[in-house]
């Protein structure tokens, strides 16, 4: 599997702690592992087509492309607070990868 970081999804990641930071890496190589647990994903309603990947207190959008899903940019890294689901029907992701 490939990963394409957008440009702000890097730099969210860079910002956290080195611990959490690797936990994520770990988490999202272990989507296309078929003999890793299996990941708590979520797929979102907005914006359609876009994956939730919960690591600990991060939370990290994605979007799978290609024929067999083999691509996958990553949009955003944030961490949850008690205001992250509170417009997130409405909310736009300030980057994009294409």
């Amino acid at each position: 599997m490939t990963f394409v970081w957008s440009r702000a999804a890097w730099k969210q990641l860079m910002k956290i702690d080195i611990r959490y930071r690797q936990r994520v890496k770990g988490r999202l190589f272990d989507i296309g592992d078929i003999n890793a647990p299996p990941p708590d994903l979520k797929r979102l309603v907005h914006p359609e087509g876009h994956f939730r990947l919960r690591v600990g207190d991060y939370r990290v959008i994605f979007e799978m492309q290609g024929e067999l899903q083999e691509i996958c940019y990553i949009v955003a890294v944030k961490r949850r607070t008690s205001a992250t689901y509170l417009h997130e029907e409405s909310a736009t992701y300030e980057c994009s990868v294409y």
